[in-house]
């Protein structure tokens, strides 16, 4: 039985918790809370990024109660990755121990949102939905992370350095200096088996390539508009030869997510410079808030982050059909009014012919493997062209 897509709004938030319960309870059903993490699941509709908080910790929590698939780690890692709610990032680290092992791949995720999250952390709690924590007994995001750590144990000897580090310095209340020296002490335990080393397929770089490529001819005649207010057509930009594209917005308040994101394609442009390849692969980043995002902020945003841009690397923004664009590329989106209210991190490499040809989706890329696939896509591009003129 396939549970249907829920309506914007059909739900109240204790009934859509309630629906969670329900599916976490049925073994046979469990995987259909993976569809609730999807950033454009129409239960997120016009809601406010507060209540998708509250929404996705509930699903993070319900994963945590049995043992976590290799289909919903990814989304858990990506909350390690690039998480800045406390309370998202406690139950991230909740859930990633019901995986079936520990696995030392997953060991500098947890070290990462260790280091960002105390910065910010809080008590949360997770007894039921949308309740507040008021006693400085119960947990919080650091403290779930320390667990995940013991959890881990030698599995985590990687970041031990880090950890020793972090016992020496003053801020950790004496509670959370009592679970840091629990988690080292398991960490320095017996050498871990070498089976789990690495993260299962997909996971490990969160790349996907379509089996089938979409036609782009759909969106071929969407208006686009530049850093200088140049019009274009997406079919003018994005045909002729291999693209790289990121999506991204101005009024993004998570400096991991939009910011990092087009500070690693100025990286990526600069990659493709040293190699000869900036006039053959074209760059673009293309804001989710076109109406917001006008050409002025596009040019700002950009030179903040060192972005080239010419006729081949471009801000850009949708004068109009913006919903084309998100469904064409199935964008992780959703929105409160015109504002994201939960993204994604993604990024697109097209062929010449403007087709999604790879996507990273979720967690941070590697600039040099991003332009290494760039670049096989290019030369699959060469020798289509040869065997049309052979």
């Amino acid at each position: 039985m396939t549970l249907p897509d829920i309506a914007p709004l059909a739900l109240s938030e204790q009934e859509f918790a309630a629906q969670v319960d329900a599916l976490a309870a049925d073994p046979a059903r469990r995987l259909q809370l993976i569809d609730f993490l999807r950033e454009d699941h129409s239960a997120y509709d016009e809601r406010g990024s507060a209540t998708v908080v509250r929404m996705r910790g509930w699903v993070l929590l319900a994963l945590a109660r049995g043992e976590l698939s290799d289909a919903a780690l990814i989304f858990v890692l990506e909350e390690l990755d690039t998480g800045i709610d406390p309370y998202l990032v406690a139950a991230a680290a909740r859930a990633l121990r019901s995986y079936s092992q520990p696995n030392e791949a997953v060991a500098q995720f947890v070290s990462r949102a260790l280091n960002r999250i105390r910065y910010r952390d809080e008590p949360v709690s997770f007894e039921r939905y949308g309740e507040y924590a008021t006693s400085p007994t119960g947990t919080s995001a650091v403290s779930e992370l320390l667990a995940t750590l013991v959890w881990l144990g030698p599995h985590a000897r990687q970041v031990l350095p880090e950890l020793e580090e972090l016992r020496l310095q003053r801020g950790l209340s004496r509670k959370l200096r009592l679970d840091l020296d629990r988690a080292l002490q398991a960490i320095r335990g017996s050498a871990p088996a070498s089976c789990c080393s690495g993260l299962p397929e997909g996971a490990a770089a969160s790349v996907r390539a379509p089996g089938t490529r979409r036609d782009a001819q759909s969106i071929e005649s969407v208006a686009l508009q530049d850093q200088d207010g140049q019009l274009l057509t997406f079919g003018e930009f994005f045909r002729g030869q291999p693209s790289i594209v990121v999506f991204f917005y101005t009024r993004c308040d998570n400096p991991l997510k939009c910011s990092l994101t087009v500070t690693k394609l100025a990286r990526v442009q600069t990659l493709l410079e040293a190699r000869g390849l900036a006039g053959r692969i074209r760059t673009a980043a293309i804001t989710y808030d076109p109406a917001f995002d006008r050409p002025e902020r596009l040019g700002v945003y950009g030179r903040d982050r060192s972005v080239r841009m010419d006729k081949n690397h471009r801000m850009l923004r949708a004068v109009a059909d913006n919903d084309a664009l998100r469904e064409y590329f199935e964008l992780g989106v959703n929105f409160i009014e015109s504002l994201v209210n939960r993204h994604r991190v993604e990024l697109y490499i097209l062929d010449a012919n403007g087709r999604a040809a790879v996507s990273f989706e979720r967690i941070h890329w590697d600039e040099a493997d991003v332009v290494a696939r760039a670049v096989k896509v290019l030369e699959e591009a060469a020798c289509v062209a040869e065997r049309a003129t052979g």
